[in-house]
């Protein structure tokens, strides 16, 4: 019935948009690491907002490599490519010593001669980057010059007390997205001018849901999920979620990712948990839907978490969660789970072990629907076609 609704909400706007547009309106998107690395939440955001968009403008997402109709490779280096070369030992001491990240320096320097050619000699009604500065730095270029409109969905929130968003800031885009009011509250008080809409990520409906296929991990039950990217230094905090299961006496942890630090989290649940009730695993983005069916509970105790494109996807496929408690997750999970205080194991546990044994009364698929991405992108049409307006 929601489904219904918004399919029919959506058809109606269309066709309404359509009445009053000869020719449709071009979008030109761009991270070059889409169609690449299928694990990170901003270039799947990338490849969903561009097919959803496709309904109501002509869409072009410049990627790293074939991710649909509306995708064209954007020419340069996606990081992902260069992340084994200076990770090497002797690179690694070298590079780390200009960047943090030199693997996404070299993506956004080799990527912006060739997405800023594209853009320049291209006609394009409105420029959409999605891969941080380096996009900003193609599109602010073009605007330069041709004034083309930029919009920008900040990804990071306020990771590093807002860090990202005051650099991405001085570029200037004509509208500005952010998942939630405390950064819309930031953004405009470091620029009091900045044209700013809070709107979610979203959550395919039709491919995660609760009924299809399951995987069998060969561990102990029930199952624990946690979904992230294994890297010690980063704020998903995996470390928590391993120690917190060793405190349950049958549960299993399944990690789903892949990171530098892969064979260090493969070492401490080993230790604390046993190969019976331990297991990394990686999946192809097309077989998360299977892998969130196969568990009985999701978790994951980062801090500072800017969305969460895991959690949505998690309530989608029916799982209840158990994560830090904060402003953001209230916002997102609501009474869809526990938020408890990930940092004390004993407390961790114990939340785990309530939603296990289903003493709370959950309905995340329901809790879901409010992330639709028919929702979603309806909501940045409406930004999108404003932004145009405004600059005629």
């Amino acid at each position: 019935m929601i489904q219904a609704l918004i399919k029919s909400t959506g058809d109606r706007l269309k066709i309404n948009h359509q009445k009053h547009k000869k020719d449709s309106d071009k979008i030109t998107i761009i991270h070059p690491s889409a169609g690449v690395n299928w694990s990170g939440g901003s270039e799947i955001f990338a490849i969903e907002i561009a097919r959803r968009l496709s309904t109501y403008f002509e869409v072009e997402l410049l990627s790293g490599a074939e991710c649909g109709d509306f995708s064209r490779i954007s020419g340069g280096i996606p990081r992902a490519y260069t992340y084994d070369l200076i990770n090497q030992p002797l690179v690694k001491n070298l590079v780390h010593r200009f960047a943090n990240h030199p693997e996404i320096v070299i993506e956004h320097l080799t990527n912006f001669l060739p997405c800023f050619i594209h853009c320049l000699t291209n006609s394009t009604d409105l420029i959409f980057p999605c891969n941080d500065y380096g996009g900003l730095a193609v599109a602010a270029a073009v605007r330069a010059i041709k004034n083309t409109p930029i919009i920008y969905t900040e990804h990071n929130s306020l990771l590093a007390q807002g860090k990202c968003l005051r650099r991405n800031l001085r570029f200037s885009p004509d509208h500005l997205i952010v998942h939630n009011h405390k950064t819309a509250a930031f953004a405009r008080n470091i620029k009091t001018n900045q044209q700013v809409s809070i709107i979610p990520n979203g959550v395919d409906l039709e491919k995660f849901t609760a009924q299809g296929s399951k995987i069998d991990f060969g561990l102990n039950t029930p199952v624990v999920l946690c979904v992230a990217s294994l890297n010690r230094n980063n704020h998903k905090r995996v470390d928590l979620a391993i120690n917190a299961v060793s405190h349950l006496p049958q549960a299993s942890l399944v990690l789903c990712g892949d990171g530098p630090d892969k064979d260090y989290f493969q070492s401490q649940g080993d230790k604390l948990l046993g190969s019976n009730r331990f297991k990394i695993c990686t999946f192809p983005f097309e077989k998360m839907p299977e892998v969130y069916r196969s568990a009985d509970v999701f978790t994951l105790p980062s801090i500072n978490e800017p969305f969460g494109f895991a959690y949505i996807e998690a309530m989608a496929c029916g799982l209840p969660v158990v994560a830090t408690n904060d402003e953001m997750r209230r916002y997102i999970i609501g009474s869809c789970g526990i938020l408890c205080d990930v940092n004390n194991p004993q407390i961790y546990a114990r939340s785990l072990s309530q939603v296990l044994q289903g003493e709370s009364l959950l309905h995340p698929r329901k809790n879901a629907f409010r992330f639709s991405w028919d929702t979603v992108a309806l909501k940045y049409r409406d930004v999108i076609l404003n932004t145009i307006k405004k600059n005629l």
